[in-house]
C-alpha cells in the first residue's frame, strides 16, 4: 500500500472496514436462508410424495379398498337377509287368513313386527350406502384411483325407502 491509501484510510475511520463486513456477513445470511427457504419446500414436496405415493402408502390403500370390498359384500348380504326376514313375517302371519279377519291383538303384533323389520333393513341399507359412498369418494382421489378395479366397483346405492 502507498501512503496515499494509508491516510485516506484513517480519514474514513475503522467504521468503514467493519460497515463492508458488516454488510458481506448481511448479504451472505440473506442468500443462505433464502436458499434455505426454498430447498424447504423441495424438501417438504418430496415428504408428502412419499408419505402419499410411497410403497406403504400404496399397500394401506390397496388393503382398505379390499376391506371396503368385502364390508360391501357383507352389507349386500344383510340387505337380503333383512329383505328375507319381512318376507318371513308376512308369510307366518299368512297362516291367520286375510289380514282383515285378524283379531286385533294379532295385528297389532304382526304391524309391529313389520315396523321392526322395515326399519332394521332401511338402517342396514342406508349404513351400506354411506360405505359405497365413501369408497367411491375415495376412488376419485388422483392418488387412490390406481386401486380401484371395475370388478370391485360397487351398485351405487340401494333405494332407501323402497323396502316392500
Amino acid at each position: 500500500m502507498s501512503w496515499n491509501e494509508y491516510e485516506s484510510a484513517v480519514e474514513r475511520g475503522p467504521m468503514s472496514g467493519f460497515l463492508k463486513w458488516f454488510l458481506l456477513l448481511i448479504v451472505i445470511f440473506v442468500i443462505v436462508s433464502g436458499t434455505g427457504y426454498v430447498l424447504g419446500w423441495f424438501g417438504e414436496a418430496a415428504s408428502v410424495a412419499q408419505k402419499e405415493l410411497g410403497a406403504t402408502a400404496a399397500l394401506h390403500k390397496y388393503e382398505w379398498f379390499i376391506e371396503q370390498s368385502a364390508m360391501i359384500g357383507k352389507m349386500d348380504k344383510d340387505v337380503e337377509l333383512f329383505r328375507g326376514r319381512i318376507t318371513e313375517v308376512k308369510t307366518r302371519y299368512a297362516t291367520f287368513g286375510e289380514p282383515k279377519d285378524w283379531s286385533p291383538d294379532i295385528r297389532v303384533q304382526y304391524n309391529a313386527e313389520v315396523k321392526t323389520a322395515n326399519e332394521d333393513l332401511i338402517a342396514v341399507i342406508s349404513q351400506r350406502n354411506n360405505i359405497v359412498r365413501e369408497y367411491n369418494a375415495a376412488s376419485e382421489k388422483f392418488n387412490w384411483t390406481p386401486f380401484k378395479t371395475r370388478p370391485d366397483a360397487p351398485q351405487v346405492r340401494y333405494e332407501e325407502l323402497s323396502v316392500s
